[in-house]
């Protein structure tokens, strides 16, 4: 074990007093970006209590250890509320992993390039969005490698949620009563695009004639059978004020219809327990939202790597929890050094039964770890927890033709209600019924998935 050069507390005493002076520069030792920049690691930029939950806790945890009811409390200081009372109280367990510092494995390779090469070429305008110095779209990567405020933050993730140019989304879900028993399962495949940033695909950085959106988001529903065909589109305007073109393809009237804004803060299904909004756990116009504000700073437990379970069939996760031992999937954690924490409201949406939203961005990588929605009473109502992984085929491995060999992806989705105690859990899967499979930068998928005449077309 690594002794501590600090002396106890220090750290939480810096993140306090940057917090309290407004301060926003990542890195403890040394400015993060810069760090990341030489090699791509960010291990040179913190103490090592930052990069091992073993030294954090004086030895009393080390990687390999599961974390339950019987030792949570030595980390309450690290974990959201929602996680705390999950592993405290309803039987939740949580895989203790090592903390990843190599970024090349936490980020798309063509993103960290472009966000290293892009750095200082950006500007927001009076209008409230991001530019480049002469007034274009975003050319790609992240604008916000060192952010100024909670609003840089935020928009971090807003200009590309997955980070690559396009990426499928295999996933399957499964919506519990609060003990955690199955009543619904769903399969469906989502499309993300984005249309500017774009890094690999031609043409890039902008799609020719989409220069004014922003991305454009399709999915389909495969299962069960009484919802397969149900598509949706998104199409995301680049300005942030503007509200997405979104619709819907319902199989039983064969018909598209437009989606009314009050619904994207409804369940899209029977079971759901998240709303449109919350994708991404911030997927409304960044704009439509406002009074960002920066309300912490420091180490949190995240899913932010090690969470893919590729040997297992179709890449699903081990569960446990809940009166029933399947409430929750059997994630892994590991100690992320930084966190932004960050407050948004809904200040276009008078008529939106959430009232706030708190989201951890894992101050690396900007990827939101874990968001608290609360209500308009300032009640906590729901927590949306995401995990990844970099996905990489080995020897033995089932892959599947079409999918690359290696890739950074999301893995897995816990969507609590925590007032009524019920659960949506997805995850990213190999395949769903229809032949779809995982795949990214794939230049196919906009014909086939992103436009009004496929979501006709799939829907039939």
């Amino acid at each position: 074990m690594r002794l501590i050069k600090y002396g106890e507390g220090w750290t939480r005493r810096h993140f306090l007093e940057q917090v309290g002076k407004g301060v926003f520069a990542a890195g403890v030792l040394s400015p993060l970006i810069d760090v990341i920049g030489r090699n791509g690691n960010c291990e040179a930029a913190y103490p090592s209590e930052l990069l091992s939950i073993e030294v954090y806790t004086k030895g009393k945890l080390k990687p390999g250890d599961v974390l339950s009811a019987e030792n949570v409390d030595i980390v309450k200081d690290l974990l959201d509320p929602a996680a705390y009372w999950q592993i405290k109280y309803d039987g939740r367990l949580v895989d203790l992993a090592p903390t990843e510092t190599d970024m090349t494995r936490m980020m798309p390779m063509p993103y960290l390039r472009a966000t290293l090469a892009n750095q200082g070429k950006h500007k927001i305008f009076p209008d409230g969005n991001v530019y480049t110095l002469d007034g274009k779209p975003w050319i790609g990567g992240n604008p916000f490698s060192e952010p100024q405020s909670a609003a840089e933050v935020l928009w971090a993730n807003t200009l590309s949620w997955g980070k690559h140019d396009t990426q499928a989304h295999p996933s399957i879900e499964f919506d519990t009563d609060a003990e955690g028993n199955v009543e619904y399962e769903y399969a469906g495949y989502g499309v993300e695009w984005q249309t500017v940033g774009r890094l690999t695909l031609d043409a890039h950085p902008y799609m020719r004639g989409h220069e004014n959106q922003l991305r454009i988001g399709a999915s389909t529903m495969v299962a069960p059978g009484d919802v397969a065909g149900t598509g949706f589109l998104q199409v995301w305007a680049y300005d942030q004020h503007k509200l997405p073109g979104f619709y819907v393809y319902q199989p039983t009237t064969k018909r598209v219809r437009t989606y009314p804004v009050d619904q994207r803060f409804e369940p899209l299904f029977p079971g759901n327990t998240y709303f449109v909004t919350e994708i991404y756990m911030a997927g409304d116009p960044l704009l439509t939202w406002g009074n960002f504000k920066l309300v912490g700073k420091g180490p949190l437990l995240a899913g932010a790597s090690h969470n893919s379970d590729l040997d297992q069939p179709n890449w699903i996760h081990k569960t446990c929890g809940g009166k029933s031992g399947v409430k929750y999937w059997r994630t892994r954690m590991e100690l992320v050094p930084e966190m932004y924490v960050v407050d948004m409201e809904p200040t276009s949406y008078p008529r939106a039964p959430i009232g706030k939203k708190r989201i951890w961005f894992d101050a690396r990588t900007l990827y939101p770890m874990t968001m608290i929605s609360y209500d308009r009473q300032g009640k906590i109502w729901k927590q949306w927890e995401g995990g990844g992984d970099y996905y990489e085929r080995k020897p033995g491995m089932k892959w599947v033709e079409g999918t690359p060999d290696t890739f950074v992806s999301w893995s897995h989705v816990h969507a609590h209600d925590l007032q009524s105690n019920r659960m949506s859990r997805f995850y990213y899967a190999q395949t769903v019924p229809g032949g779809y499979y995982a795949t990214v930068d794939d230049p196919s998928l906009f014909e086939k998935f992103c436009t009004i005449e496929a979501l006709e077309r799939l829907g039939r």
